[in-house]
């Protein structure tokens, strides 16, 4: 590793807790410079910490006294510069416009104009007809976001991400309604809304007549590294799921609350597909939850347990539309078990979310016992990020697959205990993981392409391979230990490779630590707004 002193490349607000890693042994002096070189601030890194997960002795350094506009960088005896960074309230501007812009350029069935899209400029694709997998019914099944670095496309994962973006939407009306698309749009929408009613639009093609939800559409297999209007398979609709069902119900619930302002009859809409969606969970269920066919080997997206979704689900339609019946589902469930995490596995953090922010009639007792349990479980992450050189809130043993996802959505139940408590230390804590995101992580890289001084460079991402240069704006996963591809395998050895914080290479090939999902890039976004409200 060629660099020792690791800051966020994208920057700070002057408010913001802004701390400094570096690699060393021992207490250091630094100093932050103007980018003309003038010296604007002097400080001490004396916190030393055994950092494990890197394999490495951090100290750390504190330089939130600094709080006027300008773009700096940091220097230490021996130790060589930092990546230049800004202060500014405007810090996060570009990071927030790319990685919003990359759900547009993920579109599918959708020309992507020269004008908009720029290199990755396609005609429409993926326009051919979708068939049931058991061949009762073929449908159009047009439009939504690509997934991943792949070309499928998965009601789960995208009514997470939508779920998200519309958290972010509402913890941050000024950062999200300042977002402009690649592509001038025309409705009543803003382009914030409007880009992710694309997304619900397509779930909406995916529900049958008897209100669940198809899990997938997708080709048999991945295909090679091609444009995705060159992928002509046969367009495949994977058997319903309770998971995509229980999502879809939950999402387009919500974003009845977003859209009823601007457009009644597209909000009612939603609320129809909302409540069919859940009467026929009420009745479906899948032991072991959905696996995929005899057939299928695209994304499985599997989860065997499906209450969080149930959860969920009861929780966010009983916040929009107050049936009791809704109420009753949750609250049966929260006394069994409340439920954590902002993830496609474990949900119950919308659950959460819905039944603490609604003004309707809940039971006291256990909302406070949901409250508490939402601050202990950020006590934990807390305690973890400041034992870690870094700060972020993942153990030795956490860097698993998309493990930037979890760091994201760390942040975010560490921001849910500052909205809980006030407590100041939580938001701080919340706001590290970002910044490890842009920068202040064991690989001194922004995660984020395009972003920062040092970004990911070669994504695991088909047009980005295909063109040759990473598109702008997208969150790679992030360092896995598991060594679960053939590119990083071919490099390391479970005795050679690197400590869990280091085991990422940005190489297209190695899908298991530099893919990117649009559901990653939606965390990424929840926490930006959060954490800069």
């Amino acid at each position: 590793m060629y660099k020792n002193i690791f800051v966020s490349q994208c920057g700070y607000l002057p408010g913001m807790q802004k701390q400094v890693t570096f690699r060393t042994d021992k207490p250091i002096n630094f100093a932050v410079l103007k980018s003309n070189g003038a010296c604007v601030y002097t400080g001490r890194a004396d916190k030393k910490i055994k950092n494990a997960a890197a394999g490495e002795t951090d100290f750390v350094g504190d330089f939130s006294a600094l709080t006027k506009t300008g773009c700096y960088y940091i220097t230490a005896e021996g130790l060589g510069e930092s990546d230049t960074f800004t202060i500014g309230r405007n810090a996060f501007s570009d990071v927030f416009q790319k990685s919003m812009a990359f759900f547009y350029l993920q579109r599918c069935g959708h020309e992507l104009p020269e004008a908009s899209a720029g290199l990755y400029a396609h005609p429409a694709c993926h326009t051919q007809t979708g068939y049931a997998y058991d061949k009762t019914e073929s449908r159009d099944v047009t439009g939504g976001w690509h997934d991943a670095g792949d070309y499928g496309r998965y009601v789960g994962p995208g009514a997470m991400a939508v779920a998200q973006l519309l958290y972010a939407l509402e913890r941050n009306k000024a950062l999200c309604n300042s977002y402009q698309s690649p592509e001038p749009q025309t409705s009543v929408l803003n382009d914030y809304l409007e880009e992710l009613k694309y997304e619900l639009d397509w779930m909406m093609k995916m529900q049958r007549e008897d209100g669940a939800l198809y899990h997938k559409a997708t080709c048999a297999s991945f295909c090679s590294f091609i444009m995705p209007e060159d992928e002509k398979g046969k367009m495949i609709l994977s058997p319903v799921s309770v998971t995509a069902t229980a999502d879809f119900a939950a999402v387009c619930a919500m974003a009845v609350r977003f859209y009823k302002k601007y457009d009644k009859a597209y909000a009612k809409k939603l609320e129809q597909v909302s409540k069919k969606a859940y009467t026929a969970l009420k009745d479906m269920t899948l032991p072991g939850g959905f696996k995929n066919p005899k057939g299928i080997t695209t994304g499985e997206y599997g989860d065997p347990c499906d209450t969080d979704e149930r959860y969920w689900a009861a929780a966010e339609l009983y916040r929009t539309f107050g049936n009791e019946e809704y109420r009753y589902d949750f609250e049966k469930l929260a006394r069994k078990k409340i439920y954590h995490g902002y993830g496609w596995v474990e949900m119950g953090s919308y659950g959460n979310l819905a039944y603490l922010g609604t003004g309707r009639p809940v039971d006291e007792t256990l909302k406070q016992a949901i409250s508490d349990s939402m601050i202990a479980t950020a006590d934990k992450l807390l305690k973890t990020s400041e034992a870690d050189g870094y700060g972020t809130a993942l153990t030795k043993k956490q860097y698993d697959w998309g493990s930037n996802l979890t760091v994201a959505n760390n942040g975010l139940q560490l921001y849910d205990a500052w909205k809980l408590t006030g407590e100041q230390k939580y938001l701080d804590a919340a706001a590290a993981q970002l910044h490890y995101l842009l920068g202040r992580n064991a690989m001194g890289l922004c995660y984020v392409t395009g972003c920062g001084t040092d970004a990911i460079k070669h994504p695991h991402h088909r047009p980005s391979g295909f063109k040759g240069k990473a598109m702008p704006g997208m969150l790679s996963g992030g360092p896995c230990d598991w060594l679960a591809d053939e590119t990083i395998r071919s490099l390391f050895t479970k005795e050679t490779a690197p400590a869990p914080a280091k085991c990422l290479i940005d190489m297209t090939g190695s899908y298991s630590t530099n893919e990117v999902t649009i559901y990653w890039n939606s965390a990424l976004i929840q926490l930006l707004a959060s954490v800069t409200e």
